[in-house]
């Protein structure tokens, strides 16, 4: 599922890169993470909604849950009955991210394999690519994740076999793009290139690290992405803090719970994810969280402060 969610977001991504971005790699991250957060619009406004129902009825909701507190049955029984009564569906909040989650886990697919999914390149093309690059400048693949590289010479004569071997490391479509930006002629003129660099500074098909060998190895690459990690992680808590601000005081409240169990929990996520994927996916995070954060303000002042006059 999330190879063929992959491949349309992949190709998305191509043509906003070809067009409005002005073959820009982060541009068109960018500008995909809008285009993503707009078509999520009608879901976003639709939880909003049920967030508002929710907290209309959170008094009740709490009467409720300390009359039957002792008797889990019942108080089951008389939620869902609130919650029909008043037309509320509990989940409604949830919908926008289970919609996000395929669409994060395929772009983890789309920026760690490029060649594939937004150029289209065939496994034989980016096998002969790496016969060449092996012939002319072999250390593109060289380190501990590659040690499978012994066994080249006994598959290199077939294209197919080499791309397949090569897939044993999950970045090494990565290592052949900086190869194809580096290593003059080694593609024909017709054949589509991509360069993952943004600003000048940021690799975004590199995985962060947090490994000091490697950071003082190449603080250049890593120090970066690791900034770009952190500022994932710095967003995606301002974001979940600032959604909260219009949430029922009552701190005892369901929704007020769950709101800061996720405020945590979101952070240490993008944390973890974010050293396991490619940087750009940092970026998508970072922007999206961003965007979020704008929609909420412009909540908060056009539509919450209406409300409350």
């Amino acid at each position: 599922m999330f190879d063929a969610i992959a491949r349309i977001l992949g190709r998305l991504l191509y043509l906003i890169y070809k067009t409005i971005a002005f073959q820009n790699y982060g541009v068109s991250l960018i500008l995909f993470t809008i285009i993503i957060k707009l078509a999520l619009l009608p879901l976003t406004i639709k939880q909003i909604k049920s967030t508002q129902k929710m907290q209309e009825i959170q008094p009740e909701l709490d009467k409720i849950q300390k009359r039957y507190k002792n008797d889990k049955e019942k108080l089951n029984q008389e939620l869902m009955k609130l919650y029909q009564e008043k037309g509320v569906n509990p989940a409604g909040g949830c919908l926008p991210m289970l919609v996000q989650l395929p669409i994060i886990f395929a772009l983890f697919y789309t920026i760690r394999k490029p060649l594939t999914y937004m150029l289209g390149w065939t496994k034989e093309l980016i096998g002969n690519v790496i016969i060449k690059i092996m012939e002319i400048k072999p250390e593109f693949f060289h380190g501990n994740q590659y040690a499978f590289l012994d066994q080249f010479e006994s598959v290199k004569s077939d294209p197919l076999a080499v791309a397949g071997l090569f897939e044993r490391n999950p970045y090494f479509e990565i290592n052949v793009v900086d190869a194809v930006n580096t290593i003059p002629g080694l593609v024909g003129e017709g054949i589509e290139k991509i360069s993952l660099n943004f600003l000048g500074i940021f690799n975004l098909g590199v995985k962060p690290t947090y490994d000091l060998n490697l950071i003082t190895q190449n603080p250049g690459l890593y120090i970066p992405a690791l900034v770009m990690v952190l500022l994932a992680v710095a967003t995606t808590f301002l974001s979940t803090k600032l959604s909260m601000r219009q949430m029922s005081q009552n701190p005892n409240s369901q929704v007020n719970q769950t709101n800061k169990t996720m405020m945590y929990f979101g952070p240490i996520m993008t944390l973890f994810i974010g050293f396991q994927a490619p940087l750009g996916l940092s970026l998508y995070w970072t922007v999206s969280n961003l965007f979020q954060m704008a929609q909420q303000f412009f909540l908060d002042k056009h539509i919450y402060k209406k409300k409350e006059e």
